[in-house]
């Protein structure tokens, strides 16, 4: 205070100005590299239903121009894709047993390089052809014959089925030389057992659908499990209703 050569008076707007240019350029650069500096890791952990960890899930990302990088989870059910830019991409998991996931999402924030994956229990799928020989012509009336039911199977490639029971070829179809085709939906339960079965078409005769129906509600499987707990499963069932000559 006691020094007089000092200069006390308040700067002016011109040098204001000049001091707010400064600190200006000192900040936006600054400012600039933390926005730009996002992870160049993409990573995260896949999980099931039930919130456990998937380890052995083969995962493929891709970019907008198909180039394509791919993973599987470790024992933790952890991946990481290293050196993955800003972008958009696509993210598939795939497992047998489970529900193949595809998925697009941006990389822009910092958050987006962390990644939850979960994937859905899978649909088990199954063709059975029931085969028969053809109705030879009718006899004259004075010998007509009662047809009869012939069983017949075909090929189960189910490995948890512990009940089978084979379509039966309905009887009047075979007689009048029909054949068929019978989608069915079905939904296995917690015991193993088929809780619904249901035709999933129109297209079809009333008879191969009952025959159908009733032999694939009669089918018992060893029970789904999730992480040791039974859980329910969907079935899709193609029963292919066929003539030989």
């Amino acid at each position: 205070m006691l020094n007089t050569q000092l200069n006390r008076q308040a700067p002016s707007r011109r040098g204001l100005a000049t001091i707010a240019a400064m600190l200006l350029a000192v900040a936006l650069p600054a400012a600039t590299l933390r926005a730009v500096q996002a992870p160049d890791t993409l990573s995260g952990s896949v999980y099931d239903v039930s919130g456990a960890v998937m380890p052995g899930v083969a995962l493929t990302l891709e970019d907008a121009h198909e180039f394509k990088w791919t993973a599987t989870s470790n024992s933790s059910g952890q991946f990481q894709f290293p050196r993955i830019p800003v972008g958009r991409y696509t993210l598939s998991a795939e497992l047998p047993g489970f529900k193949a996931l595809r998925h697009e999402f941006d990389l822009k924030n910092a958050r987006d390089w962390d990644r939850a994956i979960t994937l859905q229990v899978g649909t088990l799928r199954e063709t059975i052809s029931v085969m028969a020989s053809r109705t030879p012509p009718p006899p004259p009336p004075t010998r007509a014959l009662a047809p009869q039911p012939i069983r017949v199977g075909g090929n189960i490639r189910v490995p948890s089925k512990l009940q089978d029971v084979k379509p039966v070829y309905p009887v009047a179809m075979r007689a009048a030389g029909r054949e068929g085709v019978v989608p069915i939906e079905a939904i296995i339960g917690v015991d193993g057992k088929v809780t619904s079965a249901r035709v999933t078409t129109a297209q079809v005769h009333p008879d191969f659908a009952i025959a159908a129906v009733d032999a694939v509600r009669q089918w018992v499987f060893s029970p789904t499990l999730l992480n040791g707990k039974p859980v329910e499963v969907v079935m899709t069932v193609t029963i292919d209703f066929k003539l030989s000559d």
